[in-house]
């Protein structure tokens, strides 16, 4: 995957990024690929995230829009999704085959055939229909590698304390977009938050993501990850983006 994407918000560094410099801390690097050995070994994995995302609402104008997100990843080729803002529901269901977006307010519902693997189905929903469930990046083997070739600047900021726990503090930079993502400090590496800033005009635009409730190498059934149309549901198309 040559395009990360990520799920953070807004930072601040006590430094300027020139358009030709280039830092990588090895420090920041050794923590970051500990997450991405550490999530491959895994058989399963589950987590929910609240998302604060800028978004415009005019012009000269940014609102901020609220959501919250459950994951499930199962094997190489099973998720499950639920993502709910303004209190209306959204369903993902990837089962290796078929990926089934749900829509439960409008009892609609649109299917796909999809790519075989969990990691390609990522890709294929973000380029084909723009979607981004929730920040991926740390699921990719090459997570580090995609980093230090989209960042200018990587450093290990030191440790902090997020929500009580004790965390690896990571920054990073380019031109575009800064960032920075809180991982957790024990023998289960993950990230517990990150931020995003996009350097675009007129205004930064912000994305923040707190991760909570992380549930590893549970067993879940196959019917998890199935999509069963209930009464009355309607079937849509869904259209790639152009």
């Amino acid at each position: 995957m040559n395009k990360p994407f990520f799920f953070f918000a807004c930072i601040l560094f006590s430094f300027q990024v020139k358009g030709q410099d280039v830092y990588h801390d090895s420090t920041a690097l050794v923590i970051l690929d500990k997450v991405a050995e550490y999530v491959g070994e895994l058989n399963s994995l589950k987590f929910q995230a609240k998302i604060e995302e800028d978004v415009a609402f005019s012009e000269a104008f940014l609102i901020k829009e609220f959501r919250t997100a459950e994951i499930t990843f199962q094997g190489s080729s099973q998720m499950a999704a639920k993502i709910t803002q303004q209190g209306k529901d959204n369903f993902y269901f990837y089962n290796g085959k078929q990926l089934v977006y749900f829509n439960l307010e409008g009892n609609y519902f649109a299917a796909g055939d999809a790519p075989d693997n969990t990691l390609d189905m990522l890709d294929w929903l973000n380029e084909s229909f723009g979607v981004h469930l929730v920040l991926a990046d740390f699921l990719y083997p090459n997570f580090t590698s995609n980093l230090m070739e989209s960042m200018d600047y990587l450093e290990f900021l030191g440790t902090t304390t997020v929500d009580g726990q004790k965390t690896f503090h990571i920054g990073g930079a380019n031109q575009d977009l800064t960032f920075q993502i809180w991982i957790s400090q024990d023998f289960q590496p993950r990230p517990l938050k990150a931020l995003l800033t996009y350097l675009g005009e007129p205004y930064a635009r912000q994305i923040e993501v707190t991760f909570d409730n992380w549930e590893i190498n549970q067993e879940y059934p196959n019917s998890m990850f199935e999509f069963l149309p209930g009464p009355n549901s309607k079937q849509i198309i869904w259209t790639k983006k152009n």
